[in-house]
């Protein structure tokens, strides 16, 4: 059992760690014993906690220590320890990683949320707002562990400063055009695979986890009039990011797209027919990978960004594809209070909690988007703009040439690809749809199915 004890006058405590009694200057005198004696039980929970996460009894936890075993605890928890573990190394441990963790004061904390605001080379307020938003989660388990009484991490919001984006005009732009849309889902330079992912996007609003953890078994054509989507999975973590379960219709053209690949496109890709169980749109085996895998945020970015450049597109993100399925839907006359339920939770309303939506309701909101593909008159015009950079256009600024014409690389291959006629935005490999047919005016005949 710890005590404390007098030498001379002076106070000192007596623990053991390790089987070793020894003994630790209390920083008290004598006739201080009480205020020694708190002290003394505070630090036995300090040192039941560094035993508990292995800490040598001569070992010093600094925060550089305490963050290792944390993202290890942290990659069963959380999807995104990985990107916790990057703003930890890049900005949090550099400026506090050697403190001891018990030590780390309210000004410690804001002094480095002041440098990550001032450098030289200044960081996105969002990004200041994630590194120390990990940086609270992390004292905030080392308060629960018994390593400190109270977290350092209390800063307001005069410290921390506003969360906007670093390019104020960044996202009035992030959204794509109705042509871009139809050029990413039909232009044939782009793999079928990748088309149909960036239309699970564009076309049924999927976040990006929504989409890679969508499974055959939850594409189904019940519903009335169109198909549904079952979202009830982010990734394979088995729920959503706000835990609901939506049932998505599935808009022809995407209908189409989803034909095509489920009949011939992902058995060509993956070597054997699809089953209930597999991705909808995994990554293709690779010579590295004999199987498929989950698409991952970062592996989607650089295609969509090789993809953009094939088709003379400035870069944006995948999720602005969400954002665009919104903002057209929204544009072709879809009631607002209606569509978001195909693309979030309803709202924290009594009344909405009251509020049943039928199916077939939400497949008349999801039919008011017009996408359909674009004469054959019109994609001459389109490829040969799209990337011109002429003043006044904002998809064109600062991107390359291109036309439908151009031999692109397959950044999957990197094989050049054959160039490509104007006749294969349409076709039916681009669609996944039976063949059609024009009339003299390039008009199809026929409705998609």
């Amino acid at each position: 059992m710890s005590s404390v004890y007098a030498r001379g006058n002076q106070l000192w405590f007596r623990v053991k760690r390790d089987g070793k009694w020894t003994s630790i200057r209390a920083g008290f005198s004598v006739g201080e014993e009480k205020q020694a004696l708190a002290a003394l039980r505070k630090a036995e929970r300090t040192l039941a906690a560094e035993d508990a996460l292995g800490v040598p009894s001569d070992g010093r936890l600094t925060v550089a220590v305490y963050a290792a075993t944390w993202v290890c605890r942290r990659q069963k928890l959380v999807r995104s320890w990985r990107d916790e573990e990057s703003r930890l190394r890049l900005y949090i441990l550099p400026k506090l990683g050697h403190l001891l963790v018990a030590e780390v004061q309210p000004r410690e904390v804001a002094e480095l949320v002041r440098e990550l605001r001032t450098r030289p080379e200044p960081l996105a307020p969002k990004t200041v707002h994630n590194a120390y938003a990990v940086l609270r989660s992390l004292f905030r388990d080392a308060q629960v562990d018994g390593l400190v009484q109270q977290t350092p991490c209390v800063l307001s919001k005069h410290q921390l400063g506003k969360k906007a984006d670093a390019d104020p005009e960044w996202r009035s732009g992030a959204w794509y055009g109705r042509e871009e849309l139809l050029a990413l889902v039909l232009d044939d330079r782009i793999p079928l695979d990748r088309r149909v992912f960036y239309a699970l996007q564009g076309i049924a609003g999927c976040r990006h986890g929504e989409a890679a953890g969508l499974r055959w078994r939850n594409v189904t054509g019940e519903g009335e009039p169109l198909g549904r989507l079952r979202i009830s999975t982010s990734y394979d973590t088995g729920r959503t990011k706000t835990g609901d379960v939506r049932h998505v219709p599935i808009h022809p053209l995407l209908g189409g797209l989803l034909k095509g690949w489920q009949e011939g496109g992902w058995e060509t890709a993956n070597g054997r027919a699809p089953t209930g169980e597999d991705l909808v749109c995994p990554h293709p085996p690779t010579a590295r990978t004999a199987l498929p895998r989950m698409r991952t945020p970062q592996r989607s970015l650089k295609l969509l960004h090789a993809d953009l450049a094939a088709l003379g597109l400035r870069q944006r993100r995948g999720h602005d594809f969400r954002r665009t399925f919104i903002s057209l839907a929204r544009e072709d006359g879809a009631d607002v209070s209606i569509l978001r339920r195909v693309t979030h939770k309803a709202p924290r309303d009594i009344m909405e909690d009251y509020t049943s939506v039928s199916f077939a309701t939400l497949c008349r909101e999801v039919l008011k988007l017009k996408l359909e593909p674009p004469r054959l008159a019109e994609v001459v015009p389109l490829a040969l703009a799209v990337g011109a950079g002429t003043s006044g256009t904002s998809e064109g600024e600062g991107a390359p040439l291109a036309t439908v014409l151009a031999t692109v690389e397959d950044p999957e291959t990197r094989n050049p690809r054959k160039p490509l006629g104007f006749r294969g935005l349409l076709s039916a490999r681009s669609t996944g749809l039976e063949p059609v047919t024009f009339g003299v005016t390039g008009r199809r005949s026929n409705q998609l199915n």
